[in-house]
This record gives C-alpha cells, sequence and structure tokens, in this order.
C-alpha cells in the first residue's frame, strides 16, 4: 500500500545563476544542428555570415535615430499585456522574426515570473524568446541560411 503525501510541491524564484545557465542551455541545445550563427559585416570570404536586414518598423522606444525603434513586433493575442513591461500583444498575424527577406521558421515563448537576486530581493522577469531558422537576405544583397536566437 502506497502512502500518500500531505506535502505540497512549491516552486522556488529561479535565481540569476539559474536563469542564465538555463538560457545558455536552451541556446546551446538550439544550435545543435547546425550551430548559432551570429550577425556579423564581415565578408563571406572571412568565413562568417553577412548581418541580416532588419524588418521595417517595430516598438518605439524615444531615443533620437537609429536608436528610435526596436525592430520587433510581439505576436499574441490582443487581449494580453505583459506583466512587467506593461506592453501589449500585437495580434495573431504579426510577423514572429526580426529579419526581412526570411524565408523559415520562428518558435517563440513569452516567459514570466520572479528571480532572486543576489541581494535577496525578489524581481519581476519577463523574456521574450525567438528562435529563427531558415534562408534571407543580406545587408549586402547576397541570399544565406542561418540560425538565430533572440533572448
Amino acid at each position: 500500500m502506497r502512502e500518500e503525501s500531505s506535502e505540497v510541491a512549491t516552486a522556488r524564484p529561479l535565481s540569476r545563476r539559474g536563469f542564465l545557465l538555463g538560457g545558455a542551455g536552451a541556446a546551446a541545445a538550439v544550435g545543435l544542428p547546425g550551430g548559432l550563427v551570429w550577425p556579423s559585416v564581415a565578408g563571406a570570404e572571412d568565413g562568417l555570415i553577412a548581418a541580416p536586414k532588419p524588418i521595417p518598423g517595430g516598438l518605439p522606444v524615444g531615443l533620437p535615430p537609429p536608436f528610435d525603434v526596436i525592430h520587433l513586433f510581439l505576436p499574441g493575442p490582443t487581449n494580453v499585456t505583459l506583466p512587467f513591461s506593461g506592453l501589449p500583444l500585437q495580434g495573431l498575424d504579426v510577423e514572429p522574426t526580426t529579419i526581412t527577406d526570411f524565408k523559415g521558421v520562428t518558435a517563440m515563448a513569452y516567459l514570466v515570473g520572479t528571480a532572486e537576486g543576489s541581494d535577496g530581493h525578489e524581481y519581476g522577469l519577463e523574456v521574450d524568446l525567438r528562435v529563427s531558422e531558415g534562408e534571407y537576405m543580406t545587408a549586402n544583397g547576397t541570399r544565406e541560411r542561418g540560425l538565430f536566437a533572440l533572448i
């Protein structure tokens, strides 16, 4: 006969170290099939992939150009607002990738919770994770294939 436990499992806040180690592990796992591609302005002759073109538009951040916009949109149901940034999601028909002239797949997730700092205080945690893999047109006009992670 099995004895039932009356203890309830309680979730512990995620530490900064745990978050960074988990993020590094996720990035490594995503990179297994072909490795992560870090955009670069160097040419292919240097062995590096040229940088992709960002999507036009995005989220305004109130800084002077060219730093006045973050080239991303927030896909998701319009009745959802992210709790710590206060940003509303923009709909289910919104571009999930940050690269223009892109043909491929993108997976994304919003992670929301709390994290405990080394000072013992609890902080709100809101993370936008995106991984894209496919073909894209570079800023210098060449067609490339790459795997990108945005955290």
